[in-house]
Order: structure tokens, then C-alpha cells, then sequence
């Protein structure tokens, strides 16, 4: 693992100290979930298929929150949360992830409540179409659509984008289509802070390759094997441009301050390196948070014992965000 001098990397709050998190942590890699994610294409989209049986959306009835599910290319839910009686002036688009197969499960809306409360902000989450029918760039444009809808409400410095793990990949991808778009002719905003946690790319490099197959050793929940089929999964029998397969390698021009999150102990840390390296190119700023011997997106994860204070630090980065802003 390699950064240049003028890459900013910094230490992420980590759980190493913390006996039930080793416990939790060889409880989950005895568990393999790896199997989950190995095989051929078809065999690796039929076990996801039998998940997503019981992955739908259903709209949230508790009274826990106003909930407005937002209907997007008249047939994918974008669900907004909001926890004051009217709208706020600042919002979150949270992204979940599952590798672009696996659909997010009811757990995602209680974590969108759970970031509404803590920052004082609406969170849009949406329910973005699988890889199993449909490519990246149908993902990437429903993405887009939700921003786009979003940008009606709020002021585009006053959004936060928040993904994990394939949701990660798929707020940087849009970063890279918005920069598509206004290339030619559109004046589309940019957001105003973005956090990827564990984002993932095709492995284009051979710097890339060479860490993806040190650090699956050490990973508990990816497979090195997956991110090689991930390419024809994505691509669903059509062809998608490169930059929206090797992420981390996108067009990060105009992109906002981002904060990247990654355990030193996952796979997908083999591209913090290609993702900083862009966009120092790009004239972009990104800080690389690594939470040592952490595995793949603990920062969002805080109902596991030590990965509390990594959410909790995200968190505070998304409310001294909206308190700067405070007086756009």
C-alpha cells in the first residue's frame, strides 16, 4: 500500500482494544461469508437472488418519523426521512451497499432515522436497481435522478453524500457523471461534502491487483475473487465505460472535500491509494480515515462492539459540515 507524499491519510478510531469486537470479528470469519460471494456469475447472482426474497421495499408505518416514499423514472423508491414536522434545510443521500446484488434490507431504514436524529438533517435513501437485470450506468442515473430531485429542496452545498461499500462507488460515479453531464452543456451543483466508506473498484492495476490479493487474506466478509466477477456483473451483458467500472479511477473535477473511511484489514483498501492519486489529479480534496485491523465497512456499523466510535466521528464530520454552512 502506497500513497504519495501529499496524500492525507489519517488514523480512524479502531476497536482493537475491545475484547467482544475480536470475539464478533472470529465469530463472523468462522461464519464464512465469503462463499456467498464466489463462483461464477450466475452461481454468485443466484445466492443473492435468494436474499433479496425477503429484501422489498415496504414503507415505514411507525410514527418514529415523517416518511415520504419519492417515486423515481416512475418505478424505483427514493424513501426521505425526516424527523422534525417540516422539512430541514440540510439533507444526507445515503447510498447502502451489496455489491450491486443484494438489496438493502429494513435494518438501512432504522440506520437512515438513526443519521436523520444525529446530524438534524433529511435523509433520502434510495432503492436503486440490482445488477442482476440491469448495468452500472442504469444505478449511476438513478443516483443522478435522486440528486437531481433532491436539489428542488435544498441548496447543493447544504447536501451531504454518504455511501458504503457498492453505495460508496456509486456517490463517486456520480461525481464522474455530473462532470459527463456539464461537459456537455448541462450546469449541474456539486454537493457539499461526500463520505465513501469502503468503496470498491475493478482492479485495473497491477498495484491494485497486488494489494486486492494481500489484503483478501485478512478480510472477513469480500472475496478477492468477487471483485474480477464484479466487471460482468456490472456490466449485465452490455457495454459501460470503463470509469464507471474502475471507480476509482473516475472523474473527480469540482468534487467537495471528501472523506474517505476504510479498515486496514479489508480488500477493498487496495484502492485507497488509486481513489487518492485521482484526485489529487483532479485538484480534489479527499482525507483517507483508516481504522487499523478494522474490516469492511465497520465506520457505519455501530451496533458492533468498538465500531461505535468511527460512526460517531463520521457523524460529527456531517454536523461541523452543516455548521459551517450554517449562514449559506
Amino acid at each position: 500500500m502506497r500513497f504519495s507524499e501529499q496524500d492525507k491519510v489519517v488514523k480512524a478510531p479502531d476497536a482493537l482494544n475491545s475484547r467482544a469486537y475480536r470475539l464478533t470479528k472470529a465469530i463472523v470469519s468462522k461464519a464464512d461469508l465469503k462463499k456467498s460471494m464466489t463462483g461464477t456469475r450466475e452461481e454468485v447472482l443466484a445466492k443473492a437472488a435468494k436474499v433479496n426474497r425477503k429484501r422489498r421495499f415496504v414503507m415505514p408505518t411507525d410514527s418514529k418519523a415523517h416518511y415520504t416514499d419519492h417515486l423515481i423514472q416512475g418505478r424505483y423508491h427514493c424513501l426521505e426521512t425526516d424527523t422534525a414536522k417540516m422539512r430541514s434545510r440540510n439533507a444526507v443521500l445515503f447510498v447502502f451497499g451489496g455489491g450491486m446484488i443484494l438489496g438493502s434490507d429494513k435494518a438501512d431504514v432504522g440506520l437512515s432515522r438513526k443519521i436523520a436524529e444525529t446530524v438534524g438533517a433529511d435523509v433520502w435513501f434510495p432503492y436503486y436497481p440490482m445488477c442482476h437485470k440491469h448495468d452500472m450506468l442504469e444505478n449511476v442515473q438513478m443516483i443522478f435522478e435522486c440528486y437531481a430531485k433532491m436539489l428542488k429542496y435544498y441548496s447543493p452545498e447544504r447536501i451531504v453524500l454518504l455511501g458504503f461499500s457498492s453505495g460508496a462507488a456509486l456517490i463517486l460515479d456520480l461525481i464522474t457523471n455530473i462532470n459527463e453531464l456539464n461537459d456537455g452543456g448541462e450546469s449541474i451543483p456539486m454537493p457539499g461534502l461526500m463520505i465513501p466508506v469502503s468503496p470498491g473498484s475493478v482492479p485495473v492495476t497491477d498495484e491494485e491487483k497486488k494489494a486486492l490479493h494481500q489484503l483478501a487474506k485478512q478480510d472477513i466478509m469480500i472475496p478477492e475473487e468477487y471483485m474480477y466477477t464484479a466487471r460482468e456483473i456490472m456490466c449485465c451483458g452490455r457495454d459501460v465505460p470503463e470509469i464507471y467500472l474502475a471507480t476509482a479511477h473516475g472523474d473527480f473535477r469540482n468534487a467537495p472535500l471528501t472523506h474517505f473511511y476504510y479498515g486496514s484489514a479489508e480488500a477493498l483498501y487496495a484502492f485507497a491509494p488509486s481513489y487518492a492519486e485521482s484526485f489529487r489529479k483532479a485538484g480534489a480534496k479527499c482525507v483517507i480515515h483508516v481504522g487499523k485491523g478494522m474490516h469492511h465497512c465497520y465506520a457505519l456499523q455501530y451496533f458492533i462492539p468498538g465500531c461505535k466510535p468511527a460512526f460517531n466521528e463520521i457523524m460529527k464530520l456531517i454536523g461541523k459540515y452543516y455548521s459551517s454552512t450554517e449562514r449559506i
